[in-house]
């Protein structure tokens, strides 16, 4: 199988992520996984003999969430095979129901005749991978310490700080999943809502607000908040709209109908936004009505807390997101998304998930040289599916690529 080696990229992200480095741009390509209709031959082989080809692992055949309690497909882990299938099955046309032209004098019964279903199949492979290592000397620590029990808790720290930096590393790397969904969604320009651009164009000339006003302006967030709220609905009634489909192989697309409900719905809000509804609205509706649905996240930021010129906390610090999207992958000259404003994300949970979830601690003893080293690390698959749902939310003078 594909595998990428991200310690470097994680290492990255988290020092921009903990407030080390300024906001800059993260190169994604190929490290999200993105459906593909057929596999290469040469990239999904094991990766010891590399000669057993990689099996599908786990198939999720896909569904409309039409009722709210319509029990949604959990994107849960396997631990045989490599790829995950994905497959979807096209809603139907009606056709002419003939029983009723019986009595027509060119009547022309068909007896038995094959109708066959539209399916759309995409496959999710790859791992990403890390380790975190350290050594523990048998003797070398002695000095340092008065008692047996002081230096077992100072070598407790350091497994308890190894265990700490792989939670935070992973947690790092799914909010990075889910800013290169953003990208992706607004690289193709789909499901993308500027909600300050709305707003204005409907105020009219010379009523127009700017970005820095917007998070103080009552009738800008009463406006914002009733739009989300909207899309919260519209995105559980059957539609085409909010998805790219999926490539059919020959360089169209196949559209896809999907519906997700409240409860299959991930969303993500900025704290610059959910603060200002709940400041400058003096009312916890807004909140409330966020925090009640299952998969509420609020984010301080997406990628970065501060720039390079020093700015920490800034509304346009805090919304920006700066990735190579994964979906450049491959080619000669890869163009970044650079956009500031992202404000929330809605999105099928299937939109954004981790197909793959494996973490492994190991230890080996070097009796000659007397040290122990321990190891922690993860093999995952962070997946986006833009063939599900998603809206993004911004507030800017204008979108990426406009």
């Amino acid at each position: 199988m594909k595998v990428n080696q991200i310690y470097s990229l994680v290492n990255d992200i988290n020092k921009q992520l903990w407030g080390e480095e300024s906001i800059d741009v993260h190169d994604l390509s190929g490290v999200i996984a993105l459906g593909e209709i057929v596999m290469s031959s040469t990239d999904n082989m094991d990766k010891f003999l590399n000669k057993l080809v990689d099996r599908i692992g786990k198939t999720v055949v896909r569904t409309l969430d039409v009722e709210l309690d319509f029990p949604s497909l959990f994107m849960d882990s396997f631990s045989f095979g490599a790829v995950l299938q994905k497959i979807s099955v096209n809603p139907f046309e009606a056709i002419e129901e003939a029983e009723y032209n019986i009595s027509n004098s060119n009547f022309n019964p068909t007896f038995a005749d094959v109708h066959k279903c539209e399916i759309v199949v995409s496959y999710f492979n790859g791992v990403s991978t890390a380790r975190f290592q350290r050594t523990i000397p048998d003797n070398l620590f002695f000095s340092a310490f008065t008692s047996e029990t002081a230096m077992g808790n100072f070598i407790d720290a350091i497994i308890k700080a190894m265990a700490d930096s792989m939670t935070m590393s992973l947690n790092n790397m799914s909010r990075t999943a889910v800013n290169n969904f953003i990208a992706e969604k607004i690289k193709v320009g789909n499901g993308v809502i500027n909600l300050l651009a709305d707003y204005n164009s409907q105020v009219g000339q010379g009523n127009e607000i700017t970005v820095a006003q917007a998070l103080r302006n009552e009738d800008f967030l009463k406006y914002a908040s009733n739009v989300i709220r909207k899309y919260i609905k519209y995105l559980a009634e059957p539609s085409v709209l909010y998805n790219t489909g999926v490539a059919d192989g020959s360089g169209g697309v196949t559209k896809v109908v999907r519906a997700t409900t409240r409860d299959n719905m991930h969303v993500l809000f900025n704290t610059s936004f959910v603060s200002a509804e709940e400041t400058y609205l003096q009312a916890d509706t807004f909140h409330d009505d966020l925090v009640s649905l299952p998969n509420y996240t609020e984010v301080g930021y997406w990628q970065s807390n501060y720039d390079s010129q020093g700015n920490i906390n800034t509304f346009e610090t805090n919304t920006s997101i700066n990735v190579i999207p994964s979906s450049e992958e491959g080619k000669e000259t890869k163009t970044p998304v650079n956009q500031s404003g992202v404000i929330g994300v809605l999105a099928d949970r299937q939109a954004i998930a981790v197909s793959i979830n494996r973490e492994r601690t190991g230890a080996f003893r070097n009796e000659i040289d007397a040290y122990t080293n321990v190891a922690m690390s993860f093999s995952k698959n962070w997946l986006n599916d833009l063939s599900e749902n998603g809206i993004v939310f911004i507030i800017a003078d204008k979108t990426e690529g406009e």
